[in-house]
């Protein structure tokens, strides 16, 4: 699927560039925020350094692999129910011939019938964006098997395939339903 614009990723979290930007070693010492009153700098150690121990442990040693393997599979089946729905209900090919002439007609004169617009509102409204959530949970959830290294060398390219092709039927049946709902 080609892009226009291209996208990009930062790499760095917005918290490597402030630490950059303001020259201090340690991204707990990034001032977060000046107190008006007082003057005093709050750090973002002073807001997010119990976050980031607590959370540390439970990603490195607390996390349980057996449920963090379950939650994975459970989120992914979910994904790809909802793909299967999406598939199902939109993307066959009379369906499909259908909504181009549902958006021909609502764009260029406006004369789309309320059976027309049903269909327009029920694609509009399937939750591709939910499906796009349960991929960044699939994700998190390798992260943090990973960080527990639980994980094989084999396992990880798997796994990864498996995140990817979701992702990418996610990208492909949101690219779909904007094209079809009209645009947006």
């Amino acid at each position: 699927m080609d892009l226009d614009p291209i996208s990009g990723e930062i790499t760095y979290g917005l918290e490597r560039i402030a630490a950059f930007l303001q020259d201090v070693d340690s991204l707990y010492d990034v001032v977060w925020a000046v107190d008006p009153k007082t003057g005093r700098a709050v750090t973002y150690g002073d807001i997010r350094l119990e976050e980031e121990l607590q959370l540390s442990v439970y990603n490195f040693e607390a996390a349980d692999v057996g449920k963090l393997w379950e939650h994975l599979r459970l989120y992914e089946a979910e994904c790809q129910a909802l793909l299967d729905e999406f598939h199902r209900t939109f993307k066959a090919e009379k369906t499909a011939e259908r909504h181009d002439k549902i958006h021909d007609r609502l764009v260029h004169d406006g004369a789309a019938t309320p059976a027309d617009e049903d269909v327009r509102v029920a694609l509009r409204r399937f939750p591709i964006l939910a499906a796009y959530e349960l991929c960044l949970k699939c994700s998190h959830l390798f992260n943090l098997l990973d960080a527990r290294g639980a994980i094989s060398v084999t396992e990880r390219v798997a796994v990864m395939a498996r995140i990817r092709n979701m992702v990418v039927g996610v990208a492909k049946a949101y690219a779909a339903q904007r094209q079809r709902a009209g645009g947006r």
